[in-house]
């Protein structure tokens, strides 16, 4: 009787062992699934993916653009700087995008549809609408036609992995085939970008920057040279997003809808 009262608390501490070796065994497997890294290759693709399915947020633009010219210019200068910015929100599907721009001592408001660029100084009522000189050139970072684009290459993107983010990294100095005949769809999306001329040479590079946890886009960097008989010219551009695909909505200015904005 003795013996069989022993061995109950006996089998209960070997059962609990028993769970309690499971439960280890199991959160081990689970913390080397999740430690389970994606290859450089999925890491591309998905990446690229969610651009692609990038809807709305806010966006903080800051622009620099140098340019030595060949000749002398009506004011006699040979050199500038430009250093826009924009900050302001977006939606992509349909096109909206509402902000700030300054440039040198200067800002405005600016307002964007898919046809139209609308914009008014900082301290007027007054909103002026401008046909687009070229497709894509809203300030969103990135167009979805280039991301179309970077889809078609991802053999040519490289991955650097940086704290919390992942680097994709897309260069050409191809300027004949690629660069100077898509310059609206590879520069669009901010404000001021390089001149690219057939026969003449440059680079291009632009970092897509997504957080490593969910591959939520985070940023973009460009950086771009031109160098032709009209000037020499050096672009760096950084685009930051935040409260990504967050149901931000653009309002509409009440003018804009007036002269048939969207």
């Amino acid at each position: 009787m003795g013996m069989l009262n022993m061995r109950k608390p006996i089998l209960s501490l070997v059962g609990l062992l028993a769970v309690v070796s499971l439960v280890g065994c199991q959160q081990a497997e689970g913390k080397k699934g999740n430690s389970k890294e994606l290859s450089q290759e999925q890491i591309i693709d998905k990446g690229l993916q969610a651009f692609e399915h990038l809807k709305d947020g806010e966006i903080k633009l800051e622009n620099k653009i140098e340019r030595e010219f060949s000749e002398p210019r009506s004011d006699g200068s040979t050199h500038t700087v430009y250093t826009p910015t924009f900050e302001g929100s977006f939606e992509l599907k349909p096109v909206r995008v509402r902000g700030l721009y300054t440039n040198n001592g200067t800002s405005q408001e600016e307002y964007y549809d898919a046809f139209h660029e609308y914009s008014r100084p900082k301290d007027s009522s007054e909103w002026e609408m401008f046909s687009y000189s070229q497709e894509n050139k809203q300030p969103v970072g990135v167009n979805q036609e280039a991301i179309r684009f970077f889809q078609t290459q991802k053999d040519k993107f490289e991955v650097t992995k940086k704290k919390d983010q992942y680097i994709l990294t897309y260069k050409s100095k191809d300027v004949n085939h690629l660069l100077e005949p898509n310059d609206d769809v590879l520069q669009g999306a901010f404000p001021l970008g390089v001149s690219y001329f057939e026969d003449s040479e440059g680079s291009y590079q632009i970092d897509l920057i997504v957080s490593k946890d969910n591959l939520t886009p985070l940023g973009v960097t460009y950086t771009c040279t031109s160098d032709s008989s009209f000037a020499k010219e050096k672009l760096t551009c950084r685009i930051t997003y935040s409260k990504q695909n967050t149901g931000v909505q653009v309002e509409v200015p009440e003018a804009v809808e007036k002269l048939g904005g969207i």
